[in-house]
């Protein structure tokens, strides 16, 4: 990588040995001897984006050529999973465990209580790997411009360079609100770290990236002048389903702030009310419903697939980071949220990340069949077999051997990222999944209603999605707003639990608190303010003399 203030050298790999020593600057500092992954594209018949680390390379005089050009794309690509999850796999289950869903192990606790300090050891992990996202993404966006290739082609790869780098930087903002920004790659000398950017400022850049990447990145499997879009990159679709999230949560974060919620003060910074910003996030939730390529299952059997490890980059996937089960490139997805041991993820930890009973029968219909049919309802270990309860909250364990019932398990596991064919924790096929249809359409049914006020606008998105896992139609008709936006959450949570959303939809609408109590009691679940966003780590407020 680049030289470190106050130590000699770095080696960067995929378990990262980082000295702290100012961070920013060198994770987004590029001087005197900088690196990047080479990835290659490994050619199959399914034509499916592949993440291939194979060696470190210097970027000096490095961006020359086409292979090149793709090269560093696919680094780029490639640093969203970070070798196993969504940026490794802390970031999975850091969601999770802030949200009102469940359980996970004991070193989450901080997250399901509120307790996040800056010295929480999963935090910087999650900060590091973002930022090399950033890093690796901002070295494509300005050395692309200056290689010799097809027009078309460069708009297209800096077009897919900013959608990383957008989402990067919404990840980043949602989670810890101001953060350091930066566009460019750093220039020898600036090794004084970067101040906080207001998160109009970084909302800004996000937006100017994903608007460019809507208007150059191309369309599912399309080809252009010999060159095709290949399954697992971005497309236009993805930049405006992105978008539609973007402004959604502009528009209601400022809303509930404007009705008095502290937690999201900092968004009263956007100058218009918040129904410009629900008129953008409708039209481009348009753009994205409109794009090629994507569609909805038909009945509930097609439905009942779209989770199956064979079935990655299915019509109802818009983006996803990717699986495979070629060495290097598997994830863990399927271990963080199958049960341990059970032939359903592969060996190592498993079981972190289970449904709370509570969550299960206050904030979604659990006789919903898009629930009834991604929870797994009997599994067995080495010494036990489990069947779940009669309520559909728990499981009964039995002695494989004598038959005997050995008390009660209370939290259900998710069918979504099971994977039988996965040999060890990080060889899942499972793709994480970070933007459906289903969710384009939920945003869209939020955003007709609110910029009416008049629920019923809603509808006819909400059925739809209904009706193709035949269940009966909603009706918002009579619904008062709030009535409305307590109905969305479950709507939302029933189609979406487990998929990383829920902690920022229950920030973004202002019910962070209410929503925990409910599951976890009145000390346990309280939220306060500053619990809307996580503490910038300890490893970058000491390295940086710019954040206070």
């Amino acid at each position: 990588m680049e030289h470190i203030p106050g130590q000699k050298h770095i080696c960067l790999d995929l378990n990262l040995h980082i000295d702290m020593s100012n961070f920013i600057y060198h994770i987004l500092n590029k001087i005197r001897r900088p690196y990047l992954f080479l990835l290659v594209i490994i050619p199959l018949s399914c034509e499916i984006l592949e993440e291939n680390p194979q060696t470190q390379i210097s970027t000096e005089n490095f961006y020359q050529n086409e292979s090149d050009a793709f090269q560093s794309l696919n680094a780029a690509y490639a640093r969203l999973k970070s070798n196993n999850g969504y940026y490794k796999q802390l970031f999975l289950t850091a969601l999770f465990a802030s949200s009102d869903q469940g359980l996970s192990t004991y070193l989450w606790k901080d997250f399901k209580t509120g307790n996040v300090v800056n010295t929480n050891s999963n935090l910087f992990p999650i900060w590091r790997d973002i930022y090399i996202g950033i890093r690796d993404a901002n070295n494509v966006i300005a050395n692309i411009e200056n290689i010799n290739i097809d027009s078309e082609l460069k708009l297209r790869i800096i077009g897919e360079a900013r959608f990383l780098r957008a989402l990067h930087y919404f990840n980043l903002v949602r989670c810890f609100g101001e953060i350091p920004l930066r566009i460019s790659p750093a220039k020898e000398g600036e090794d004084n770290g970067l101040e906080l950017s207001n998160i109009n400022e970084v909302y800004e850049v996000i937006i100017d990236d994903l608007n460019h990447a809507s208007e150059n990145c191309w369309s599912k499997n399309e080809t252009r002048n010999g060159y095709k879009n290949e399954l697992g990159r971005v497309t236009k679709t993805a930049a405006h389903a992105l978008l539609t999230k973007v402004y959604l949560r502009i528009a209601s974060s400022k809303r509930t702030a404007s009705e008095g919620v502290e937690g999201n003060n900092s968004y009263l910074e956007f100058s218009e009310d918040p129904v410009f910003y629900y008129q953008l996030a409708k039209s481009h939730a348009d753009h994205a419903i409109a794009g090629d390529g994507f569609s909805l299952s038909s009945n509930l059997n097609e439905y009942t697939k779209i989770f199956s490890p064979d079935n990655g980059n299915n019509p109802e996937m818009i983006f996803e980071v990717q699986g495979s089960s070629i060495i290097g490139q598997g994830t863990a997805v399927s271990n963080l949220f199958s049960p341990k041991d059970s032939g359903l993820c592969g060996t190592g930890f498993g079981g972190t990340n289970k449904l709370k009973g509570k969550f299960i029968n206050l904030r979604i219909n659990k006789n919903d069949n898009r629930f009834q049919n991604t929870i797994i309802k009997e599994y067995q270990n080495n010494t036990r077999s489990f069947q779940i309860t009669p309520n559909n909250v728990g499981y009964i364990p039995r002695d494989l051997v004598t038959g005997d019932q050995k008390g009660t398990l209370w939290q259900i596991w998710t069918a979504k990222y099971i994977d039988t064919e996965a040999t060890t924790e990080y060889t899942s096929r499972q793709n994480w999944h970070i933007i459906r249809l289903a969710d384009v359409y939920l945003m869209r049914a939020e955003a007709l209603a609110e910029i009416s006020q008049n629920p019923s606008l809603a509808n006819d998105d909400i059925n739809i999605l209904r009706s193709r896992v035949e269940m009966n139609d909603f009706d918002a008709s009579g619904l008062s707003m709030d009535q409305f936006r307590t109905r969305l959450l479950q709507e939302r949570g029933v189609e979406l639990y487990m998929e990383g959303h829920r902690f920022f939809d229950l920030t973004r609408m202002g019910v962070y608190d209410e929503y925990c109590k409910t599951i976890y009691g009145e000390l346990e679940g309280q939220r306060q303010a500053e619990d809307y966003f996580w503490p910038i780590p300890v490893e970058e407020t000491t390295a940086n003399n710019n954040i206070d």
